[in-house]
């Protein structure tokens, strides 16, 4: 297989993958929609079960967040909103959520989890 064939083949695989990753997305809204409506959080087909789980996702308002971090003397280590930068000095006791409040929103967003059973 010359360069030629294997950048063909490269091509079609991205293509293949963004395809695949188009139709995931409408079939996981369909699905959360429906899971939705019919306040379904666990849905067994055959021997694929498909758990809905809640999650509180937390929108950083930079705004809010810079101000109180340099104050702190932690923006260095953060330099720009990242959610797990932000976790691990909360994890690690460096913050608390009681102390960042008012500096994010938070948003209810639902993940899907499949499994063979």
């Amino acid at each position: 297989m010359d360069l030629a064939d294997v950048v063909l083949e490269y091509d079609d695989i991205v293509s293949a993958i963004s395809i695949l990753e188009k139709r995931r997305e409408e079939l996981r809204t369909r699905i959360l929609n429906t899971l939705t409506e019919k306040d379904i959080d666990v849905l067994r087909i055959g021997n694929v079960e498909i758990k809905r789980q809640k999650v509180e996702w937390k929108l950083w308002r930079i705004n809010r967040l810079k101000p109180y971090l340099m104050k702190k003397d932690l923006w260095d280590i953060v330099e720009s909103v990242d959610r797990r930068t932000l976790s691990r000095l909360i994890d690690k006791g460096i913050l608390t959520e009681e102390e960042l409040k008012g500096t994010y929103d938070v948003e209810t967003r639902y993940s899907l989890h499949v499994s063979r059973v």
